[in-house]
């Protein structure tokens, strides 16, 4: 095999990688079928720009907004970005997934249901 042919395979091969994960990412499939199949998570992550992350609040709901803290950064996000689905995960979905984490860059925080975190946001509503 000479060298062209090693060039040749590995371009075919790489494109290949590339197209097959294009293909899972752009059906934005994340292992979770029941989750999957939730109209939110097809409105919110149409975008692909959902990612698990740890969501604490950190008190309660002041004018709408609910106190929380995603991945050690404190912010306030409207309470009507906040719904519950079938997973074991806390999924943000951003506007600019690079962007900082504030309310106006986040379009949704899917959270799990029936969770002793959700039970207890739920009594602080």
């Amino acid at each position: 095999m000479n060298w062209s042919s090693v060039a040749v395979f590995s371009a075919v091969f790489f494109l290949l990688g590339l197209f097959f994960v294009q293909f899972a990412w752009s059906a934005h499939m994340v292992g979770e079928p029941e989750l999957e199949k939730v109209p939110i998570w097809q409105h919110c992550c149409e975008q692909q720009d959902c990612v698990p992350e740890t969501v604490k609040t950190m008190g309660k709901e002041n004018k709408g907004m609910i106190p929380v803290n995603i991945d050690g950064v404190n912010a306030s996000v409207g309470k009507e970005k906040f719904t519950a689905v079938p997973s074991p995960h806390t999924w943000v979905c951003y506007y600019n997934p690079n962007g900082e984490i504030t309310d106006d860059n986040i379009r949704c925080i899917l959270y799990p249901q029936h969770t002793v975190t959700t039970k207890a946001w739920e009594r602080n509503r």
